[in-house]
């Protein structure tokens, strides 16, 4: 970590939508950094927040070794994620979050949350170039996910004290939602 650079634990990437945008509409990201902050983690929570292709690609994407979740909230295809002005391929989505969350140190622990469509094949493309990065991924088991589903997974997931491996967490909000929804997955 660079001298004088913040730790943070969580790092939530917020990547909405023209219609979020033009509506003014609240993020999940917004949620979630509002969940941490009434824990009193707003001081570990880095947001970054990007509305465009172009915004995307010029953020300066700079490494926080002290992070523990990477949450990426956007929508996406089975190729990668949308975006006002063009889609970006997994493989450069990948290229920043190796910025972003540098090689870990032997025994640390550091988990991606994808909350997209297609997640789960976001993980499979993402799994081999994140190996060193990232130890375990959440994805959405279904092609699909409803906004409001997504809301609900994310508020019971960031409520409690959170692990990288919560088993019993993610088996308690599937076992809430009445069908497996969320996955946890090594990278």
């Amino acid at each position: 970590m660079s001298p004088g650079r913040p730790k943070f634990t969580f790092a939530l990437l917020d990547l909405p939508s023209d219609h979020e945008i033009d509506g003014g509409l609240v993020t999940e990201c917004q949620v979630i950094s509002a969940i941490l902050h009434n824990r009193c983690l707003g001081t570990k929570t880095k947001t970054i927040r990007a509305t465009s292709k172009a915004s995307f690609n010029t953020t300066p994407w700079h490494p926080y070794s002290g992070l523990r979740f990477v949450h990426l909230a956007t929508h996406a295809s089975a190729q990668g994620i949308s975006l006002v002005g063009g889609n970006i391929i997994w493989r450069d989505v990948a290229a920043k979050l190796r910025k972003l969350a540098p090689r870990l140190i032997e025994g640390r622990q550091r988990a991606l949350c994808l909350s997209c469509c297609y997640s789960e094949g976001g993980y499979n493309t993402l799994r081999p170039l994140l190996k060193g990065h990232f130890t375990g991924a959440y994805y959405f088991v279904k092609e699909t996910i409803r906004f409001a589903t997504a809301m609900t997974v994310w508020s019971m997931f960031y409520l409690h004290r959170i692990e990288v491996v919560p088993a019993r967490r993610v088996e308690k909000i599937n076992t809430f939602l009445g069908e497996e929804v969320i996955r946890y997955c090594s990278v």
